[in-house]
């Protein structure tokens, strides 16, 4: 990718499941844009509409993600 998307938050499109891809909505540039995602945890599902930070890229249009729920900020 030719911007920095690691850290961004964004908004699940379509569920993700163990072992299957979902979509996100993520912000870049000015405006959104629609990637693949995966969870970072194999076995987590997480639904459309969750609220997600974009943890890792695999290539391409894929990012891996956390729901913010989830997410431990270091003290």
């Amino acid at each position: 990718m030719s911007y920095d998307i690691i850290g961004k938050m964004g908004r699940v499109t379509a569920d993700i499941t163990p072992g299957h891809l979902g979509e996100v909505m993520v912000e870049v540039r000015a405006g959104t844009e629609r990637f693949l995602a995966r969870a970072s945890d194999p076995e987590t599902t997480i639904r459309k509409y969750a609220q997600v930070l974009v943890v890792g890229s695999l290539g391409g249009r894929t990012v891996e993600v956390e729901p913010t729920d989830t997410v431990r900020l270091p003290r």
